[in-house]
């Protein structure tokens, strides 16, 4: 299963279908303060949606955590986790554009990858390869 989520147009596919709600859900009032603030005095509980864009977010840094350790980008992941304090946080989420440029940029580092480094992963020399950078 990682290996087909680390494929790159697996994560492009994925990365896109869960990026668009994060897009949708907040012209509902999923990441209003305002909304939940006066839903959860009003006793009904925090807006659903919320939870729905927030795992939407979750799922985009899980996609780019495997993608990253896959081709040797773990730093990758940092990325849509900035997205995500910018898309969430009550004053940052009027920013414009800060999470779509950082999903853009987690797109375009996620799918050109490092090819080098994943065929290297991937073959059966890896130990031996990592023996000899360790000596080296």
């Amino acid at each position: 299963m990682k290996k087909v989520l680390s494929s790159t147009p697996a994560f492009i596919i994925l990365f896109v279908l869960f990026m668009v709600p994060t897009y949708v859900l907040p012209w509902l009032g999923s990441n209003s303060s305002l909304s939940n603030a006066a839903s959860v005095a009003n006793g009904t509980g925090v807006n659903p949606l919320f939870y729905v864009h927030a795992a939407a977010l979750a799922i985009l840094i899980a996609l780019t955590w495997i993608r990253g350790s896959s081709i040797g980008k773990s730093w990758l992941v940092v990325l849509p986790v900035v997205a995500t304090i910018f898309d969430m946080m009550p004053v940052l989420n009027l920013i414009p554009f800060v999470p779509t440029i950082l999903h853009v940029i987690t797109l375009i580092l996620g799918a050109i990858g490092d090819r080098a480094t994943a065929q290297a992963v991937d073959s059966p020399e890896a130990p031996e390869v990592a023996r000899q950078s360790i000596q080296a």
